[in-house]
C-alpha cells in the first residue's frame, strides 16, 4: 500500500523502494512514508506555493545573507506574505516540516531518546485527594527504557482517569538555566550546520528550536509513549494465568 501510494505520486525511486522494503521496524517504515503521506495543506506547503522555498534554502545554507533584506524580495500579499515577518515565518515553516519528515534524522533522535529520555508524571492540580491511589506518581521521573510494565500501566491509568499528566523529558538532569535541548544539537550535526554569529544564524537557531519543540518532540512523545504502553500491555497479557 505504501509503495503503491508513493508510486502513484510519481515519487517512487529505486533507492526509496529499497529503503522501504529493507525497513526493520514499523517506526522506520512510517518515517520513510511520512513525506509522501497525504496530509492537509500546511503552512510550509502554502509558503512553497508562494515561491518562498528558495529563500529558506538560501538562508539555511548561506547564513551570511541578511534575512530581512532577502525576505523583502519575496513579498506576495495575495498569498498572505505581505511583510518581512510573514515571509521569514513561511521560510521557517518550510524547513521545520522538512526536518520533521527526515527519516534519518528522526532515527537519530529516536535512538537518543530511547536511551536517555525520561517519562515525567505529575498530578493534575486539585486532584490530589481524588487520585490518592496514584500518589506514588504525583511527582515521578524515570528513564523511559527502565520503566517496568506495572508502573507504566499505573501511570497510564492515572492519566486516563484525569489524575496524572504524563510527558517526555528529553533532557533529564539539564541545568534549569540551560537553553535548548541536546536534540537540537543532533539536528545541527545531522545537517552539518554550525550556528554562530552570521547574519542569518539567529533565524537558523529559531528554525532548529521550533522544529524540535513544535514538530519533532510532539511526534516523538506520542510515538514513544505509545510504544511504552503497547509493551506494558503485552507484558501484562502474557503474565495472566491461562485456563
Amino acid at each position: 500500500m505504501i509503495l503503491k501510494s508513493i508510486d502513484e505520486q510519481g515519487k517512487l525511486t529505486d533507492a526509496l523502494k529499497k529503503d522501504i522494503l529493507d525497513a526493520d521496524s514499523k517506526n522506520r517504515l512510517e518515517d520513510l512514508y511520512l513525506p509522501y503521506k497525504p496530509k492537509r495543506r500546511t503552512k510550509g506547503q502554502i509558503a512553497i506555493e508562494a515561491g518562498i522555498e528558495p529563500l529558506a534554502t538560501l538562508l539555511w545554507e548561506q547564513p551570511d545573507h541578511d534575512p530581512e533584506l532577502e525576505a523583502a524580495k519575496y513579498f506576495n500579499a495575495e498569498a498572505g506574505f505581505a511583510d518581512t515577518k510573514a515571509v521569514l515565518d513561511g521560510a521557517r515553516a518550510i524547513l521545520m516540516e522538512q526536518f520533521a519528515e527526515d527519516a534519518a534524522l528522526l532515527d537519530k533522535i529516536r535512538r537518543h531518546l530511547n536511551q536517555h529520555a525520561e517519562i515525567q508524571s505529575r498530578v493534575v492540580a486539585g486532584k490530589e485527594e481524588e487520585g490518592a491511589k496514584f500518589k506514588d506518581y504525583f511527582t515521578h521521573d524515570e528513564l523511559l527504557s527502565k520503566v517496568p510494565s506495572h508502573r507504566a500501566l499505573a501511570m497510564f491509568r492515572g492519566r486516563n482517569e484525569g489524575i496524572l499528566q504524563l510527558s517526555l523529558n528529553a533532557d533529564p538532569g539539564q541545568d534549569e538555566k540551560s537553553t535548548g535541548s541536546y536534540c537540537e544539537t543532533i539536528i545541527c550535526d545531522h545537517f552539518g550546520v554550525n550556528i554562530g554569529s552570521a547574519a542569518a544564524d539567529r533565524w537558523r537557531k529559531q528554525v532548529v528550536s521550533f522544529a524540535w519543540r513544535i514538530k519533532i518532540l510532539m511526534h516523538m512523545e506520542t510515538e514513544l509513549m505509545g510504544n511504552l504502553r503497547e509493551i506494558a500491555e503485552t507484558d501484562a497479557s502474557r503474565s495472566l494465568p491461562t485456563t
